[in-house]
């Protein structure tokens, strides 16, 4: 790391454990629900749990989700070129479809690689970010190996539009109408971008490469005595350019839930969703088409049992269809059936969960998981967890003819499986500021990697991952800050060999003061470190600082602006891909 990150990261440290507390002021702590599937305080969870609100995105001015994300703890992110470029998300060290993805309760990913489309997802239809770090299979069952993401899209209050331009052309408009019974939200932005590779890129072609997203979300709720339904639905079309070929991805998702209460101990949840995903890409290599279509079911029960806690015990089913039009079509479904218990008794915390999964197609999979939390003083809280997760192969990792021969599938895969150990420790000297250390072991049996003879997906044995995530939030009379550090050691077992694109260190901080007339000033800082990617090529670390502000007009209107890589830092952030240069935005708000 650059010896002056450090002695600005220390600086930022020291200064916010010498800052007074505000302990006159007592915080409303946020309430989460991806960790254990129901509400809970997000610091009385037992797992590491980061909550990206509103307020945070609207700050922020993130053109997309890869800019919103980067600066959590315990992710790595990793581009193909500029906006609308395929986006990896690693969690933890692990594999970009080791992250369970959640968009309003409706799971997303794809048959075909079994990741989500995170460069298609509009920022300005976002509500809430809910990330939970580490296996959470005992409650959701398959793929939550690294963790779960769940995003929860926006309900708007009134009136809001927002018009932003910046460089590259990069040109977005957004919209949102709403009230506490219904409200819809769209988001529409084209970039005419750059070129996604450079000359190690395999396809380099130098032409720029554009991108156009258009997406929608709509949510609505009814209450009905004892019992409430809520729904959503969210639809996105987006085509992207890069070298030698493009993409259009068509996708929506559909969700109703019905909540209802029996006397002052019993709640009861059932849901029923829907996801659908086109993606169309011409390449050099042909044309191809691929859908997917995945629905789901759930019904959830919890009950107070006093010294025990909460009770919970649920079940959930799935059948996902995947079709590719040159190879493979193929469907399966699951039954999960699962219960936990949670609770806290005077200085105690415990947690417990147990489930069983059916897979059509590899039959039976038990996953379960235990944590215990202590508070030895009012201000320290201990914390230790075990957890078991797994994974069954994706569709394209097991039928894909691959491309010219190289990366084929392989019906003979089995699934992946995991064990996870986590020791954390908070320390809470006010309601607003909070630091937080975890270290954390991972063990991946049958990792499912393009490691076999034409790069074929194959099991290659084990992967082991080591780390250690720190974080300290503070608000301080205007001043806000998050900062973290992040370090990981992720091998392949057999090889000896760093599993790819995965930072062994990273550093990020952000912060904002809001200024008395109701504007803010912002700043973000990521370092990440040198990371081992293909052909045993290891690329150089780089530091991002980007700016951002914002001004209020009057009569509702507010201007604001973002730049970004501010110091013009020159980087690859994979192996022959561009990233972008020094870029200005300017927008204008109303909120009516």
């Amino acid at each position: 790391m650059k010896p002056s990150l450090l002695v600005g990261l220390a600086a930022v440290g020291l200064i916010h454990a010498a800052a007074p507390a505000r302990s006159d002021t007592l915080e409303i702590q946020p309430l989460v629900v991806t960790a254990s599937r129901t509400e809970q305080a997000g610091s009385e969870t037992l797992a590491r749990v980061s909550i990206i609100d509103r307020e945070q995105i609207s700050r922020s001015q993130a053109p997309d989700l890869l800019e919103l994300l980067r600066l959590e703890v315990g992710i790595d992110i990793a581009r193909t070129g500029g906006p609308g470029g395929q986006t990896s998300l690693f969690m933890r060290g692990t594999n970009s479809n080791h992250v369970l993805v959640l968009i309003d309760g409706v799971r997303v990913a794809a048959a075909g690689s079994g990741a989500f489309a995170w460069e298609k997802l509009d920022p300005a239809l976002i509500d809430r970010i809910e990330i939970v770090r580490g296996p959470r299979a005992a409650r959701w069952g398959s793929d939550a190996i690294g963790g779960v993401i769940q995003i929860f899209t926006r309900q708007a209050s009134g009136a809001m539009l927002r018009a932003a331009y910046g460089r590259y052309d990069d040109t977005s408009l957004s919209a949102a109408l709403g009230n506490d019974t219904l409200s819809v939200t769209a988001a529409w932005r084209q970039v005419g971008g750059f070129s996604a590779q450079n000359t190690r890129g395999f396809a380099y072609d130098p032409d720029d490469d554009g991108f156009d997203n258009l997406s929608l979300a709509a949510r609505g709720a009814l209450e009905t005595g004892s019992g409430s339904w809520s729904w959503t639905g969210r639809i996105s079309d987006g085509a992207v350019e890069f070298d030698q070929g493009e993409s259009d991805m068509l996708d929506y998702a559909l969700r109703t839930v019905y909540h209802h209460r029996t006397g002052s101990r019993w709640r009861w949840q059932a849901s029923a969703g829907l996801y659908r995903d086109r993606l169309d890409t011409e390449t050099a290599f042909g044309q191809t088409e691929t859908v997917t279509r995945r629905t789901q079911a759930a019904v959830q029960a919890e009950r107070s049992l006093e010294q025990l806690g909460t009770w919970l015990v649920g079940i959930d089913a799935w059948r996902v269809s995947g079709v590719n039009r040159n190879s493979w079509s193929n469907s399966r479904h699951n039954i999960g059936v699962w219960t936990g218990l949670q609770g806290s008794r005077q200085d105690n915390d415990w947690e417990a969960s147990l489930r069983l999964d059916e897979d059509q197609q590899f039959g039976s999979a038990v996953t379960g998981s235990i944590a215990a939390g202590w508070q030895p003083r009012g201000d320290w809280r201990l914390f230790a967890s075990l957890g078991r997760a797994f994974r069954a192969p994706t569709f394209s990792q097991l039928y894909s003819p691959g491309f010219g021969g190289l990366f084929a599938g392989n019906p003979t895969l089995d699934p992946e499986t995991s064990w996870s150990l986590e020791l954390g420790a908070d320390w809470t000297p006010s309601p607003r500021q909070r630091v937080a250390l975890s270290v954390f072991q991972t063990r991946i049996d049958d990792l499912i990697d393009f490691a076999g003879e034409g790069f074929q997906a194959i099991n290659i044995g084990q992967a082991r991952i080591r780390g250690a995530e720190l974080s300290h939030t503070l608000e301080l009379g205007r001043l806000s800050a998050r900062s973290g550090y992040t370090w990981q050691d992720a091998e392949d077992r057999d090889t000896g060999a760093a599993l790819l694109r995965r930072a062994r260190g990273k550093a990020s901080l952000s912060a904002d003061y809001r200024l008395a007339n109701d504007g803010w000033l912002g700043v973000e800082l990521v370092h990440v470190g040198r990371r081992q990617d293909v052909g045993g090529v290891r690329l150089a670390s780089y530091t991002l600082i980007n700016l951002r502000a914002g001004w209020p007009l009057g009569h509702g209107f507010r201007l604001e602006g973002r730049l970004e890589n501010a110091a013009g830092e020159d980087y690859e952030p994979l192996l022959g891909f561009n990233a972008h240069d020094r870029s200005l935005f300017v927008a204008l708000g109303w909120r009516g």
